[in-house]
């Protein structure tokens, strides 16, 4: 993982300073706990594994880190913070008609402490907290040789797909039932016997729901058009041959494939853009996740007695 390596170390330099070092303390309520393990019951129909517990409760706290973080950034200035504390302020005003402005709602609903138990504000703050967090690297530009470093090692990412260039010959399965595979198969011999050509061949079968001749198209594009069958038993059809009958929704194909191309690496010129996202969206989740741990190191996490 070089190249994220070298990402993850400039991040690392932009928020040098070390972590403070005196230790907030930050205890998760046990209705948090038992919320989330509430909705994992609804939605799994069973209680967590100690597994999915530990992973439910990792989640919680991280959730809390960086709403713990957020704050102390200030983002509770943010417009969306400021609206929605601005909200919960006049909800539980005594007078929530009284004439003052969104600022002042916000900071009464700081004062009041109302952004602690609110679930869509500290979603608002976590969530700022994150994408701050991955800006860092998200703003990163690697350089070329990084990019074809990343190109050559997740290349099944950016691989071409192969494609099958194929003509086929149509027996309709709701025309003829049962013996559309044996009508095809005697079409197949004619063709074969009197060397009959494939844009030639076409006319011989029945009206088919796909042109006769086809581009070359993935597996992908294939199966979509006849299914998964016939897509199956093309892998093994020959090339500058007729083939069959292949079974599709439609009925019995006699195929003749024209040409198969193997899957390919594009150059880098041509998926650029495509290999930076997706290296810098891979470094910024692993920045994150090492920004996380950071921040953990610097709260002491109080956690409540509770069976899973």
């Amino acid at each position: 993982m070089l190249v994220l390596g070298g990402l993850l170390f400039s991040a690392v330099v932009v928020w040098r300073g070390g972590l403070p070092g005196e230790r907030t303390l930050v205890e998760i309520p046990r209705s948090h706990i038992v919320g989330v393990i509430e909705v994992f019951r609804e939605e799994q129909g069973r209680p967590p594994s100690s597994e999915e517990f530990g992973a439910l409760v990792d989640t919680l706290v991280e959730q809390e880190i960086l709403f713990r973080y957020a704050l102390d950034l200030g983002m509770q200035e943010d417009p969306a913070a400021q609206r929605r504390l601005d909200q919960i302020a006049r909800f539980v005003a005594e007078n929530p008609h009284e004439a003052i402005s969104q600022a002042e709602g916000a900071q009464r609903a700081m004062e009041l402490g109302l952004h602690e138990s609110d679930v869509v504000i500290r979603r608002i703050l976590a969530d700022g907290a994150r994408r701050l967090i991955r800006a860092v690297v998200l703003t990163r530009q690697p350089s070329e040789e990084a990019l074809q470093e990343y190109r050559l090692k997740e290349s099944e990412h950016f691989m071409r797909p192969g494609t099958t260039r194929i003509s086929h010959v149509l027996v309709n399965a709701l025309a003829h039932g049962a013996q559309s595979e044996e009508r095809a198969q005697a079409l197949r011999q004619r063709i074969e016997v009197e060397r009959i050509a494939p844009a030639d061949a076409i006319s011989l079968g029945d009206e088919a729901f796909e042109p006769g001749v086809l581009p070359a198209l993935s597996d992908r594009d294939l199966q979509r058009r006849f299914g998964t069958r016939f897509v199956e038993a093309l892998r093994s059809a020959p090339v500058n041959a007729w083939s069959g009958p292949l079974r599709s929704r439609y009925g019995h194909h006699v195929v003749f494939v024209h040409e198969r191309n193997e899957p390919q690496l594009p150059p880098l010129s041509e998926i650029e853009e495509k290999v930076r996202r997706r290296l810098l969206h891979e470094a910024a989740d692993e920045w994150l996740e090492l920004r996380v741990q950071q921040l953990r190191a610097s709260y002491e996490i109080v956690l409540p007695e509770i069976a899973s």
